[in-house]
């Protein structure tokens, strides 16, 4: 778990393009994201269970429902579901709503639509602080599994 500190001097080691975003309002839902970024450069972080294991899944806010059985058979998976919040919480050291698109230490799955944009806004961990990031330096500093088509 990276405290905000920790997440910036990260990113600035390995040369990431980004921005750390302070607002008033904490940002949970993608609903409150809404408000302050344009939904289609937004990437909300899911935690699923994928069979035994825990990873995060990276997603456009505006894809709208994930069909978690399609997409567990398109990465070779027999069961994928979101993860139990305590879990989550146990494992990455993050509430679910707070998971830091980088710093979360599970394997990771990018939904590919957002790489059209030069910039995308997630989590940092931090419901008062959104990382404006290249989608190239998240999907590079991510333990990566593959792609969400």
């Amino acid at each position: 778990m990276f405290s905000l500190e920790q997440l910036k001097e990260f990113l600035t080691e390995n040369k990431a393009d980004f921005e750390i975003i302070s607002h008033d309002e904490p940002i949970i839902t993608i609903e409150d994201a809404g408000k302050h970024f344009p939904l289609e450069e937004c990437a909300p972080v899911f935690v699923v269970q994928a069979d035994q294991s825990l990873a995060v899944l990276i997603m456009n806010a505006q894809r709208g429902q994930v069909n978690l059985k399609v997409l567990a058979a398109e990465h070779h998976y027999h069961t994928l579901q979101l993860a139990n919040p305590k879990v989550v919480a146990q494992a990455t050291g993050y509430k679910t709503g707070n998971i830091p698109l980088i710093g979360h230490n599970l394997p990771c799955l990018f939904d590919k639509s957002l790489t059209i944009h030069d910039y995308i806004y997630g989590g940092t961990g931090d419901e008062l602080h959104t990382l404006k990031i290249k989608p190239e330096d998240v999907i590079r500093l991510n333990r990566m599994l593959g792609f969400v088509e």
